[in-house]
């Protein structure tokens, strides 16, 4: 039985070489990687989900080359076509050392450029030129000279002394810290090891398929393990590396990080203070592995982060946070409940709230048959049982969040609203279907509910929202989910592991999850939904799709939806937090259309001024209509604990959420929920 559940457990692997990850080893292809390579395709023929896809030496090579110079800031035009051109075997490793030893000489020779650019710099003054780089350089065209490189690279490292000097404001000690970091990327070029080439190129082929087929060499799956470990002894927060910054890529439900509220999907880690005291390193263009280390540590210690929040136009708007180390227990995870109260002229409304992190499960304790081993489906089953004791109008159930977890406890939970049914079909590599869930069952509650999710709703909580969506039990609120409908699995090579993508979920109406996610009934602009996250976003994602629909027997607890649609866009339209959260969208927005940033140290501080100033406003607006103190300066917004906002803005959400559901009751008139609801 184990064994049959494991099978369909979606697991999240999050896994990323970066091309700056350099060493002094002798680099050398080694014969283990001409076996992984065969392995691999053969493999992956056989057995990734997306068939007849023709892997070419020169769609490799090619997205090997991207993958090395992404910015196309290494390698001139003639250069990349060359090599691009004279590569005509994907076996040919002796090909792929050479392009990366050419690509690592050329970086140490942009590096030194840099370095010497940096030292002639006397004053701010001569940071004030007419010129300009451009924001998406990978959308240009590639440079036909060296010169034009090393030109090109002056402006960059002239702009990057421009940032360090806006955040630090201190000539000397801003030139010294660039020195340091120039210092840090000649190091790290010389760090590099043959496995981490051979990854680079290795992922050059998988990414072909899809964004979750990966190659892990022995030392990428170590750095895995360590950062995983990271998650369940530290801040609880799976990293990774994009052009040499740490991003925040998932926050462990029930972690310090997710406890503490000061760390955000997206956010960026420029500096770290593993101990209090010390001062904050630089941790720009440092190994994954590394950052990982320092901050790790015993628990109840406390580490300092640099953080640059997800939200932030530029570099400059960084704050530093500090979050005390802990251990991620089984227990902090587990599914909790609370009461929103909702007071209308004529009647008074209690709605139940189920925060459900994950779809968890103590396999350990299930595989010696203990009784009470803890689940997430067991959980929501007993909190429902509490809610209905304390009289509730409805139940909400919050996915927000939610990125997954154990399948076999989302068929256990839709069980608990649905009954009898499946709850999604899968797709195997062969294209065989199988209908999964539970064609028999009885119904545990029968009351009103909805579904509340958001971009960060993935995998597991997009087959559940899918499932009631299909069958018209309740409403789904929020934004469109992740839109992960894949699994993956992992298979051990002769070197190495691969990681590739062998089936695909769809809905019980056919429809796919993947790539577009769940569309909500009613959207609620409050909640997370960054358009730099989701499948949609990731190169290669296998697209949307429909089968064939089973036959179910629907509900029809979700009639009247435009009616209670128009309510709800009215009471969010005249919101103060749409106001706020709009404002700050728009000021992004405006940020990020500027496709050139001048080269010019006076112009980037007026522009860092009118940001700051239009942010202050943004804020204290917000602040005095909820009754709060405005912020005295920018300085005092930065240092601010942004859990005083997060409170209100939840409040919010939930109450919004509330008088949906409500809404939903009074137009449906369904049955006050009894003793009968509940067995």
């Amino acid at each position: 039985m184990l064994t049959k559940i494991n099978k369909y457990i979606v697991f999240f692997i999050y896994f990323f070489i970066s091309s700056n990850l350099l060493s002094e080893d002798l680099l050398e292809a080694k014969e283990d990687y001409r076996l992984a390579i065969s392995e691999v395709v053969q493999i992956l023929n056989k057995n990734h989900f997306k068939k007849n896809i023709e892997i070419t030496h020169k769609k490799v090579i090619d997205n090997f080359l991207r993958n090395l110079d992404k910015e196309k800031i290494i390698f001139t035009s003639s250069e990349f076509n060359s090599n691009s051109s004279s590569f005509k075997d994907i076996y040919n490793l002796n090909e792929i050392f050479n392009i990366y030893e050419n690509y690592h000489q050329r970086s140490l020779l942009l590096i030194s450029h840099q370095q010497d650019i940096v030292n002639l710099i006397g004053s701010s003054k001569e940071l004030n030129t007419t010129e300009f780089i451009n924001r998406s350089r990978e959308e240009e065209q590639r440079f036909n000279s060296l010169e034009d490189i090393k030109n090109y690279h002056a402006l960059l490292i002239k702009n990057e002394f421009i940032n360090i000097l806006l955040s630090n404001d201190d000539f000397l000690n801003s030139k010294s810290k660039l020195l340091k970091r120039l210092k840090n990327r000649a190091k790290s070029l010389k760090r590099i090891k043959s496995d981490d080439i051979f990854s680079l190129y290795m992922n050059s082929i998988t990414s072909l398929y899809d964004p979750h087929t990966n190659y892990l060499s022995p030392k990428s799956q170590e750095d895995f393990e360590i950062n995983m470990s990271l998650s369940l002894e530290g801040i609880g927060a799976i990293l990774s590396t994009d052009d040499g910054i740490t991003k925040i890529v998932r926050l462990i439900p029930g972690g310090p990080a997710d406890k503490s509220g000061l760390l955000k999907v997206n956010d960026k880690i420029v500096g770290v203070a593993s101990v209090p005291e010390n001062d904050i390193q630089d941790v720009r263009d440092w190994r994954i592995d590394e950052v990982v280390r320092l901050i790790r540590g015993p628990k109840n210690t406390k580490v300092r982060l640099e953080v640059i929040p997800n939200s932030a136009s530029d570099d400059v708007l960084g704050r530093v946070i500090e979050i005390t180390r802990g251990l991620v227990k089984l227990e902090d995870q587990a599914a909790k409940k609370s009461k929103v109260e909702i007071y209308k002229p004529n009647k008074s409304y209690s709605i139940g709230v189920i925060d459900l992190p994950a779809f968890y499960m103590d396999f350990d304790a299930f595989s010696r048959n203990q009784f009470n081993y803890k689940s997430s489906s067991k959980d929501v089953r007993n909190l429902l049982r509490e809610l209905k004791a304390e009289q509730v109008d409805g139940v909400i159930l919050d996915l927000r969040g939610n990125s997954g977890g154990s399948l076999y406890e989302a068929y256990s939970l839709a069980k608990l609203f649905i009954g009898k049914g499946s709850i999604v079909q899968v797709m195997e590599s062969n294209g065989s279907i199988q209908p999964l869930g539970h064609t028999r069952g009885m119904q545990n509650y029968e009351g009103p509910v909805m579904i509340l999710v958001d971009k960060l709703s993935a995998s597991a909580s997009e087959i559940l929202a899918g499932a009631f969506q299909d069958y018209k039990r309740g409403l789904i609120v929020g934004s469109n989910t992740f839109g992960k409908g894949t699994v993956q699995r992992l298979e051990n090579l002769s070197y190495g592991q691969l990681k590739f993508t062998e089936q695909k979920f769809y809905r019980v109406s056919g429809k796919s999850t993947q790539n577009l996610g769940v569309i909500p009934d009613i959207n609620l602009p409050y909640v997370f939904n960054s358009e730099d996250v989701g499948e949609m976003v990731l190169e290669n994602s296998l697209p949307y799709d429909d089968i064939s629909s089973l036959e179910y027997e629907p509900f029809n607890s979700t009639s009247n939806i435009e009616m209670i649609q128009s309510f709800s866009k009215k009471r969010v339209t005249d919101s103060n937090l749409n106001e706020y959260i709009k404002d700050q969208k728009n000021q992004n927005k405006n940020e990020l259309n500027k496709k050139l940033i001048p080269v010019n140290y006076l112009v980037r501080k007026s522009e860092k001024k009118a940001r700051e100033e239009k942010r202050l406003f943004i804020e204290n607006r917000f602040r005095v209509s909820l009754g709060l103190r405005p912020y005295l300066n920018f300085q005092e917004f930065l240092d601010a604990d942004p859990e005083e906002i997060t409170e209100f803005s939840e409040k919010m959400v939930l109450e919004e959420a509330a008088r949906i559901l409500i809404d939903q009751i009074n137009f449906n008139k369904p049955k006050r929920i009894s003793s009968s609801d509940f067995r």
